[in-house]
């Protein structure tokens, strides 16, 4: 079933992470026990969820969550799903600031999972996070309730609203959209299908619409000394980071993600 719509090896990863979640069973166990699987209710429920995936619906809206950094996220459609890279940047982040206990901003928040992941790290920081979306709003109060963790949450557009939404922040953090609407055709249906096009993509001739847009807060609310933390389009590392002038920030650095590409920056401000 699943291979009708995705190749081998992603088919085969799909059909494990299915089972794993309606039986508990590891890999190991699946190759080892797979034919002792014969609850039911859980085939029913594999069956169901293999179909779907075939379609083309993501696994993390057909389970309904997805871990990030350690922690279990809720996501669902109207709500973009968390990538490997946005862990990766917050990892970076909680990896360089240990023992933080300032002020600390993640806009356009989507799930929450940045904010949430920063809050659980440092739990004597001040955590605050925004987003435009009812739907993303309502999933990152929901995550912040069920993860325990301890987040400002705002509902604000960062295009438009007056950048005083934003408090005074030891660290501003942002994975906004980024990706170009010509870019659309080289994404897997899945994506295109199901997520929010509004968290996802921008214009051509706009690309950095939101980088422009964290520029003119980060100049007003990013504190001396602060950094800035950004998820970024690896075809505009270049033009993103001259965004940010070397009159306000003394380092601004692209740093490439595990796979070799220009996927954030990092901004220290004067």
């Amino acid at each position: 079933m699943l291979k009708e719509g995705w190749p081998a090896e992603e088919a085969a990863a799909l059909a494990s992470a299915i089972i794993r979640e309606y039986t508990g069973m590891g890999r190991a166990a699946q190759l080892a026990f797979g034919e002792r699987m014969q609850d039911g209710d859980a085939a029913a429920r594999i069956m169901n969820a293999a179909a779907r995936a075939a379609a083309g619906e993501p696994l993390q809206y057909i389970t309904g969550n997805t871990e990030f950094c350690g922690h279990t996220i809720e996501v669902g459609p109207g709500v973009l799903i968390p990538r490997p890279e946005t862990e990766e940047m917050t990892l970076m982040i909680i990896g360089e600031n240990s023992g933080f206990s300032g002020s600390a901003t993640d806009l356009c928040t989507g799930s929450g999972c940045i904010a949430i992941a920063l809050s659980l790290a440092f739990p004597d920081a001040t955590v605050s996070a925004t987003e435009l979306s009812p739907a993303a709003l309502a999933t990152a109060r929901s995550n912040i309730s069920l993860t325990g963790a301890t987040v400002n949450l705002v509902a604000a557009d960062i295009l438009h609203d007056n950048p005083a939404h934003v408090p005074l922040s030891d660290i501003i953090v942002s994975n906004p959209p980024y990706v170009t609407i010509s870019e659309k055709k080289m994404m897997h249906r899945n994506v295109i299908d199901h997520e929010p096009h509004q968290a996802l993509f921008v214009p051509d001739d706009d690309p950095l619409i939101y980088y422009q847009a964290i520029a003119r807060i980060a100049a007003l609310r990013l504190l001396p000394g602060g950094r800035l933390w950004l998820e970024i389009n690896e075809n505009y590392g270049r033009e993103t980071a001259s965004l940010f002038s070397a009159s306000l920030y003394q380092e601004v650095k692209v740093i490439r993600d595990i796979r070799g590409k220009e996927r954030f920056i990092r901004a220290e401000k004067r």
